[in-house]
């Protein structure tokens, strides 16, 4: 399987002259090199790289890609062609599937297990996704069940309730994709070919993973790039690396309860929770939301009303401290009968609703998290018996619902505090004594 490159960069936000973006030093070593690094890690050795601006430097310094044990082949553009324009120029190199990087990223991502995602897909094209700080200027997506419903790509109306998943620049594509390109004048794929290919029913797999992959064009990007080199953070991000993740449930802990969410305008962020939850982004702690939402069962508001809930969570925590929950879980699941229109499919006695830790172990298993480090945090006792028979940590955060919800089987909070930001701090203390 090919890896294709795009490497036309110009670099003018970070006043590069001599050289295309690309080729910009981070850490002593340029962006293009890591990223044959990373795909060289994942057994990739076929390369093709995509010049545009200062295609000769590209060409002069990589070769033939000896030197770095790999194998390139260069496609100069003619002229500016976007970035689906300057990959359907190279259509004669890319006749079987094969992954598509930007040059000007810095990631650490088992590419080979994104590669065996798009495999088994049965998609055209498979997209990295995964939330970001800045989701206001970055390409979005809206996902349902790892399959893109809609691309949203920037910019974005001013007050817009946008779910905060940013289409990463890594994506696999089938040879078949590069139709939706024309031949003969500029495209890019986010902006155009992406929503064009949705709206003809091709299908898009969404990737989403907490692994590292970030934009390096401005030099506070490039800086905050090599300090995350630098303490670690993007390492211990791999997949391959077992790590800690801070478990949330949202009603109670995130926002305000109100007897049940159903519209975005009744979330309610609670004080200090987003600076608190941009903390554990910060400190490279996947912040996963864990939460029952049995009204769905009830028949109270449907899947379309909480994907507008969660895009006004997601909206709330970047506007405030640009904030992300790196992914989210929910049980739509309900055990008992008798609502005047509820689901009947969905009223089964399940293993993902808590006290059962389905919802956590699901979350393990996509994303190597290490139960025995992580933390769970709830307003509710069912919450700390979730967290123990999933092997983690609970703290309970004190509420009406936590005292009318106790029961004397129920397990003993490793923690008890009034907030989440006291929680994160705790939480952060044990991480990193």
């Amino acid at each position: 399987m090919k890896v294709a490159i795009l490497t036309g960069g110009k670099g003018t936000r970070l006043g590069l002259k001599d050289i295309p973006k690309p080729m910009a030093p981070l850490a002593g070593r340029m962006l293009l090199e890591r990223l044959i690094d990373v795909a060289k890690a994942s057994g990739f050795r076929e390369f093709v790289f995509l010049n545009g601006h200062l295609a000769e430097k590209v060409e002069g310094h990589f070769g033939d890609g000896a030197n770095y044990g790999v194998h390139i082949t260069h496609v100069r553009e003619r002229e500016p062609m976007g970035t689906a324009g300057a990959v359907r120029a190279a259509a004669h190199e890319l006749t079987e599937p094969f992954l598509l990087l930007y040059g000007d990223t810095l990631l650490d991502v088992d590419l080979a297990h994104f590669a065996r995602f798009h495999g088994q897909s049965g998609a055209m094209v498979s997209i990295f996704v995964h939330p970001n700080n800045h989701p206001h200027d970055s390409d979005l997506v809206e996902v349902e069940n790892e399959q893109v419903r809609r691309f949203l790509p920037k910019p974005h109306e001013d007050g817009a309730l946008l779910p905060n998943l940013v289409s990463a620049a890594l994506y696999a594509l089938d040879p078949a994709a590069l139709d939706f390109a024309p031949a003969d004048e500029p495209s890019d794929w986010g902006g155009q070919i992406f929503p064009a290919m949705i709206a003809a029913g091709a299908k898009i797999a969404a990737y989403r993973s907490v692994e590292y992959i970030k934009d390096m064009g401005t030099p506070e990007r490039l800086m905050q790039g090599a300090e995350d080199l630098r303490s670690g953070k993007v390492a211990a991000l791999r997949r391959a690396a077992p790590k800690p993740a801070l478990f949330l449930d949202r009603d109670g802990v995130l926002n305000a309860e109100v007897n049940g969410v159903h519209r975005p305008e009744q979330l309610r962020l609670l004080p200090g929770v987003a600076a608190a939850v941009a903390r554990t982004n910060a400190a490279g702690i996947p912040a996963i939301c864990i939460t029952n939402q049995p009204d769905l069962a009830k028949g109270f508001f449907t899947k379309d009303d909480l994907t507008r809930v969660f895009a006004a969570l997601d909206t709330a925590l970047a506007v405030e401290a640009g904030a992300y929950l790196d992914d989210m879980f929910y049980c739509p699941h309900h055990p008992e009968s008798g609502w005047p229109g509820e689901v009947a499919d969905l009223k089964i006695d399940c293993d993902c609703r808590k006290p059962k830790p389905g919802l956590l172990l699901a979350a393990a298993v996509k994303h190597n998290i290490d139960l025995a480090r992580s933390w769970f945090v709830g307003d509710r006792h069912t919450d700390i018996v979730a967290a123990h028979a999933a092997g983690a940590r609970g703290i309970l955060i004190r509420s009406d619902t936590a005292q009318a919800g106790r029961s004397t089987s129920d397990a003993i909070p490793d923690y008890i505090t009034d907030n989440l930001p006291d929680a994160v701090d705790h939480v952060l203390r044990e991480i990193y004594p």
